[in-house]
């Protein structure tokens, strides 16, 4: 076993000098001086060198002629084989994540048309008919029985409708006979349009005088629902005379006398003829 003098001697022997090291002080215990840590090797970061000719679709990189795939981002280069996607568009073809857009402007014209054409067929009977009446003369409504509230008893009402102007409808009594009417029927509904009212005994005006003439009168029409239209109307003192008497469906006329020209005790109101004219349902 080495004695305790051997050993410290050893250790006298370890400790080297160094050039310029301070004395340590008394009181801290030499020490070696630290290895110095290994030199590491510097990294240069890598650059890609400079290249044109291809430029890369995806990530616009240039890339050399002689790539395949793209320095950057790896994309094929060439794409001569690829679908564009409008050219995959074209022929109907769905990309990943396509979803179906509805065509809203076709949608309303589509929609348009079609609720064009469903007023057309609604209302194309009554265009017609519109249409029809307003460029066609309207036909002839002789009644199918006529009466009269009171008649003398050589001028009864049916001389009224007879078709004829030298015959008349008389009341029996003189003065304006307000109140008195002339009433017309029918066996079908037909839609009236105008009537045409010759006042007094004849057309001729040396007729004129010879009886009273109707100055104003009140139409009274009623349709096959029982729904009626009253309105009053003034006619010139002479002349057969066109009075307005539009109303769909009508079965009963009534005309009912207001008032009258050239009245006289001796003189009773005369109406030489009554026309309706208008269209007979189809």
């Amino acid at each position: 076993m080495p004695s305790e003098a051997g050993g410290r001697t050893r250790a006298r022997a370890l400790l080297v000098p160094v050039a310029g090291a301070e004395a340590a002080a008394p009181d801290v215990p030499a020490v070696l001086p630290g290895r110095p840590d290994p030199a590491r090797p510097s990294v240069r970061a890598a650059t890609a060198e400079e290249e044109t000719g291809i430029i890369c679709w995806r990530c616009g990189v240039q890339n050399s002629p002689d790539r395949t795939f793209c320095r950057n981002d790896g994309a094929p280069l060439d794409r001569s084989g690829a679908q564009t996607p409008s050219a995959a568009r074209r022929r109907g073809e769905r990309f990943a994540g396509w979803r179906p857009r509805v065509p809203w402007g076709r949608v309303l014209v589509v929609a348009g048309g079609v609720a064009v054409l469903a007023g057309a067929a609604f209302l194309t009977p009554a265009v017609i008919g519109a249409v029809r009446d307003h460029f066609t003369a309207p036909d002839p409504l002789p009644p199918a029985a006529v009466s009269a509230s009171n008649s003398d008893a050589a001028h009864p009402a049916r001389s009224a409708f007879d078709g004829v102007s030298n015959s008349w409808w008389g009341p029996g009594f003189s003065g304006a006979s307000a109140g008195q009417y002339l009433q017309a029927n029918y066996s079908r509904p037909v839609d009236l349009e105008k009537m045409i009212i010759t006042p007094g005994v004849s057309t001729r005006s040396a007729d004129l005088d010879v009886q009273a003439r109707p100055a104003s009168f009140d139409l009274l029409l009623t349709d096959a629902s029982g729904r009626t239209s009253l309105t009053r109307h003034t006619l010139a003192d002479g002349g057969p005379q066109i009075v307005d008497a539009a109303m769909d469906d009508v079965v009963q006329v009534d005309m009912i006398l207001r008032d009258a020209y050239g009245t006289a005790q001796t003189k009773q109101v005369a109406i030489a003829e009554v026309e309706m004219f208008g269209r007979t349902p189809s």
